[in-house]
């Protein structure tokens, strides 16, 4: 079964909105809007059950800038 990510943020150099969504699964990746690199870092088990700690990197479209994120 394919699970999606889901990036909206902000470029740190020029506030440009940065969208992208990507599915994944067994042998299934296919990125739509912003290419984003994630690299999940850890665990948290919440009261709404577990999520993922990511890093996020993507390059803005507009301006150039490699911008990171911690999710």
């Amino acid at each position: 079964m394919a699970e999606s990510l889901r990036l909206k943020v902000k470029c740190h150099a020029c506030s440009a909105v940065l969208e992208g969504t990507a599915k994944y699964g067994s042998g299934h990746f296919v990125q739509e809007g912003v290419v984003f690199d994630f690299v999940a870092v850890g665990k948290v088990e919440g009261p709404k059950g577990r999520s993922v700690k990511a890093e996020v990197t993507c390059t803005c479209p507009n301006c150039g800038v490699r911008n990171k994120y911690q999710i």
